[in-house]
This record gives C-alpha cells, sequence and structure tokens, in this order.
C-alpha cells in the first residue's frame, strides 16, 4: 500500500538556522543537550520540493545529511548531494561512502530510523 506521507529525520544542528526544522509538522522529538532530532510529516505531493529546500537550508561544509523515507523509498539529502534509496541496507554503499567522506563517524551512517515501524522504538512516545 503506498503511503500518503513520507515521513524524515531532522537534526536542528545541521541547518544554518537551528529552528529550521520546526516549519515542517513534526510527530516528534528527541533532546539531548543542544541536538534536537526531529521526526517530521511530508506529503508526497510535496517531496521534491521539500527535498530542494532540505538541501538548500543545510550548512556548508557540515558533517550532517537528513532523510525522508515512505516504506519503500528513503532519500538521504546531503547538502553536496542526494541519494534515492531502497530500505535495504544493499543500497546504502555509495550514500555511506559519500558520508564517510565528508567525516561522519560511521555509527551515524546506519540511516535508522528508515521504516515507519521503527519510529516506535527511535523515538519517545511523546512529542516533547
Amino acid at each position: 500500500m503506498r503511503q500518503e506521507m513520507f515521513h524524515g529525520i531532522l537534526l536542528n544542528l545541521a541547518f544554518e538556522d537551528k529552528g529550521y526544522p520546526e516549519k515542517y509538522h513534526y510527530f516528534s522529538r528527541k533532546v539531548s543537550g543542544d541536538s534536537i532530532i526531529y521526526g517530521i510529516e511530508v506529503a508526497r505531493e510535496d517531496l521534491e520540493d521539500t527535498i530542494t529546500d532540505i538541501q538548500s537550508n543545510m550548512k556548508t561544509g557540515g558533517q550532517y545529511y537528513s532523510q525522508l523515507y515512505d516504506d519503500e523509498v528513503m532519500i538521504v539529502i546531503f547538502k553536496g548531494l542526494v541519494f534515492r534509496l531502497v530500505p535495504d541496507r544493499s543500497s546504502w554503499t555509495d550514500a555511506q561512502q559519500f558520508g564517510r567522506d565528508l567525516g561522519i563517524a560511521e555509527a551515524q551512517l546506519d540511516f535508522y530510523p528508515c521504516h515507519f515501524q521503527d519510529e516506535d522504538l527511535y523515538f519517545p512516545s511523546n512529542p516533547s
């Protein structure tokens, strides 16, 4: 069944304006010190504009990425490049290597969560 929405993961520190992720409807967020990770919703019809907007608002030269996904597609957004993948690890090699080349730690290149069912374990039960 094709979902009407994509979900996404945005880290406030990835953006020039740390409040940028709050422009999207978010279903949850995790706070750890200065870092806030947002779980956002994006209507399928807004997907391409959202990808462009996220990419253009990311920090230049940063060691960050954002991701959008449904249960069939995963889009990994770096400032300089966008990867369209499937949520199967075997398709992630190029995106992970690009991230390594930017200096992103291996542990952060797990692209988790990348399925809707992963979100219950990743995010707290109530947005804060």
